[in-house]
């Protein structure tokens, strides 16, 4: 079981103006907060806007004017009558807002399904992902637990059965991380199912399931509450995705060069001018905590949810950060709010003013060059404690 270490609330209350990842202190304010007065939870509901609960089934009829004929009817378009006591689920502020996690999709041939509370990644049988056996899927899984660090409780006698040992995870079903405990995320401590078994098409496939689940503060006070059959899929879809994630290390060997670093101009996912960098999600974001003070920004807040920075921008006298002698950041004071996004096989870091809008393109031209040279110098220096390599097996 995952040790949970105790911080201490600090006797004295005070305003916290440094970023969440260096916010120990703020991090247990915002416990203890959340002790007396309850989980924020506001991050799951609708804004409001529920004059549809209030809507009644008419029946209204097209009046056709005389002298036009009636238009043709399709059986197949009529909505079928509906009785309201006979619908099931939440509506209005009871609806859970938030995102599902989505199944990954993998070239070498695998999908996923979410049947009967489990979340199942097939292996198609024309696949290149070498899965041919219940053996060949055993060690897969026991590859991925390795590299979660999630322990196995119980291995059921001759069937392809086990049961995982309590562990920690955020709220997307990945492993908690002492990141995550700095920045205040909830955690949860879960045991889940996993097997191995055939379809109707022969193809194997390795389900998941969530057995249990309790909710808990970062400081390892207990919060719980049941799961919604949201949450439910979401927990089990977001494990289940660590499947093909592991068998995608089989078959990915990128060494990331520092000196060879891509960094480029170009669109996010959402058509904004942004700075493309090859390289991963989890590496990106690293490597940007490196960034902003080399370059004189201040972080003054961080969403972890939202993959985004708050940004406060102090110029020198000549409006130009200046981080070496020969080069400077040309941007004027201010606020701003940087977002990393997935794209492709890249992260898309996109900058905002201080209405949410996006930056135009003559300001991220501007930043471009000098904001790449320090973040590939901020690379280099990472790469050199922590090898970013996988290899094939």
């Amino acid at each position: 079981m995952t040790r949970i270490k105790t911080k201490k609330l600090g006797s004295a209350l005070f305003v916290c103006a440094l970023p969440a990842f260096v916010m120990s202190g703020c991090v247990s304010l915002k416990n203890q907060y959340q002790k007396v007065f309850g989980v924020d939870e506001s991050m799951q509901e609708a804004t409001g806007y529920y004059s549809y609960l209030d809507a009644q089934l008419s029946d209204n009829k097209i009046v056709v004017p005389e002298g036009l004929d009636n238009p043709g009817k399709n059986s197949q378009l009529k909505v079928p009558s509906v009785n309201p006591n006979t619908l099931k689920g939440n509506v209005g502020e009871k609806v859970d807002v938030r995102p599902p996690a989505a199944p990954y999709r993998a070239d070498f041939g695998s999908y996923s399904q979410w049947i009967d509370n489990e979340a199942i990644v097939w292996f198609e049988k024309d696949g290149t992902h070498g899965i041919r056996t219940e053996d060949d899927a055993w060690m897969l899984i026991d590859s991925m637990l390795r590299s979660m660090k999630v322990g196995i409780g119980e291995v059921a006698d001759g069937q392809y059965v086990l049961t995982t040992v309590s562990s920690d995870f955020t709220d997307y079903g990945k492993p908690y991380t002492e990141l995550d405990e700095d920045n205040g995320i909830l955690r949860y401590r879960q045991i889940y199912q996993l097997r191995v078994g055939r379809n109707s098409a022969n193809e194997i496939g390795i389900a998941s399931r969530l057995l249990a689940s309790e909710r808990y503060l970062s400081n390892g006070y207990s919060v719980n509450k049941d799961l919604s059959p949201v949450e439910q899929e979401r927990f089990t879809m977001g494990f289940s995705n660590n499947i093909i994630h592991a068998l995608n290390e089989r078959f990915v060997e990128r060494s990331y060069d520092p000196e060879n670093l891509v960094i480029t101009l170009g669109k996010d996912n959402n058509g904004h001018d942004a700075i493309l960098v090859e390289a991963p999600f989890d590496t990106t974001n690293k490597i940007l905590v490196r960034t902003f003070p080399r370059i004189g920004w201040s972080v003054t807040a961080h969403s972890v949810a939202k993959a985004q920075y708050d940004i406060e921008v102090l110029d020198s006298s000549d409006e130009q950060v200046v981080y070496t002698n020969s080069t400077s950041l040309d941007i004027d004071q201010g606020t701003y709010k940087i977002r990393v996004g997935i794209h492709g096989n890249m992260s898309a870091i996109t900058l905002y003013d201080k209405d949410d809008a996006p930056v135009p393109y003559e300001v991220v031209s501007r930043i471009y060059q000098g904001f790449a040279q320090v973040m590939s110098a901020q690379f280099a220096e990472y790469t050199k404690n922590q090898a970013n390599v996988v290899k094939a097996k």
